[in-house]
């Protein structure tokens, strides 16, 4: 995805987009077949699409649909560079289609600048309008997030772009930029000085020009990862070996996550095992229904992504210094468990 992202924003910069059609064709079919969308099969991406057959003319440019004659996305595409001073008649436009044909999603772009309605909420269709993004300005896994969070057939499928678009709805300003800049913060907490977490999503927020106190840092991550799992009654196979959660020392508090954590710690260390099957074991020992669970503690919850995680698999001592840095409280226990 990144490096079609940056092949498409040096085609832009080169304007090599000339009209409407190029930008439809070459461009959002392009991200879109990148997002999972089968762009050959009209009953998925549908062309043109007829909003209210036998009724009137009215087509929207692109559809998006995961079930028949029911769209969850429409796409109004524009010539690059030709959105801005057209906003205000293009949501009027789409606030029509919707009253007619309501999709989850409502999108208009002209290649360069995106911006993303979630068509259900109440209110103005000017109101609905919860993200915007620029390819020329947007840093590119800024813009790889913003896609796939919202715009992925299998995000859109699994409806939690729904729910994540109805709490992007509810953030202020600079709740907004702190998610949109999580993920390059746990990029960040990898590599050399290995800043905690929050100080890596503060200094990102800075140079949004939004300033965020380590309080209101510490807090958004606290919020953002409070996610209950879960829970069925799973049968463990019997070929798992089950360790024994260690239990938490009388004078500090362990977090859930970070017994979980370290369960995939030891199933990759002890028993030399990989990160997915490692994320399937701890999550039937404890009764998840499913190791997403698991993985999303690994994972979503630190900033990072599988990749990111696995490459601290692969080091220990890189592990153990990531990990203090998350949970400090934790130190003396987190290097006692991975000795």
């Amino acid at each position: 995805m990144q490096s079609t992202l940056e092949d498409i924003r040096q085609k832009l910069r080169e304007d090599v987009y000339k009209n409407e059609e190029h930008v439809r064709l070459s461009l959002v079919s392009r991200i879109l077949q990148e997002l999972g969308w089968n762009i050959w099969n009209p009953e998925e991406v549908n062309t043109e699409f007829v909003v209210v057959p036998d009724e009137d003319n009215s087509k929207v440019d692109i559809a998006l649909l995961l079930r028949s004659y029911l769209p969850s996305v429409f796409i109004e595409v524009k010539a690059a560079g030709k959105l801005q001073g057209e906003i205000k008649h293009i949501e009027t436009q789409l606030r029509d289609y919707n009253r007619n044909n309501t999709a989850i999603f409502t999108v208009i772009t002209d290649g360069q600048r995106w911006r993303f309605y979630y068509s259900l909420t109440a209110g103005e269709f000017s109101q609905k309008c919860f993200k915007t993004i620029d390819i020329l300005k947007d840093e590119t896994e800024e813009l790889e997030h913003s896609f796939n969070s919202f715009l992925s057939k299998s995000e859109i499928a699994n409806e939690n772009a729904r729910a994540t678009a109805e709490r992007y709805l509810q953030l202020s300003q600079k709740q907004r930029v702190m998610e949109d800049m999580l993920p390059q913060a746990g990029k960040a907490v990898l590599e050399p000085p290995f800043p905690s977490l929050p100080q890596a999503l503060i200094d990102l927020c800075a140079r949004k020009n939004v300033v965020v106190t380590p309080a209101e840092a510490e807090q958004f991550i606290k919020d953002y990862t409070a996610v209950k799992p879960i829970k069925d009654h799973i049968q463990e196979p019997k070929s798992v070996r089950v360790r024994e959660p260690q239990p938490a020392r009388a004078d500090t508090e362990i977090s859930e996550k970070l017994t979980q954590i370290l369960d995939v710690c030891h199933e990759v260390y002890e028993r030399n095992v990989q990160y997915t099957e490692a994320t399937k074991i701890v999550a039937q020992r404890r009764s998840f229904a499913s190791p997403s669970t698991v993985a999303d503690k690994c994972t979503r919850q630190l900033g990072l992504n599988a990749d990111r995680f696995r490459k601290l698999l692969s080091n220990k001592q890189r592990m153990i210094s990531f990990l203090v840095k998350q949970f400090p409280e934790n130190e003396g226990y987190i290097r006692n468990e991975l000795k």
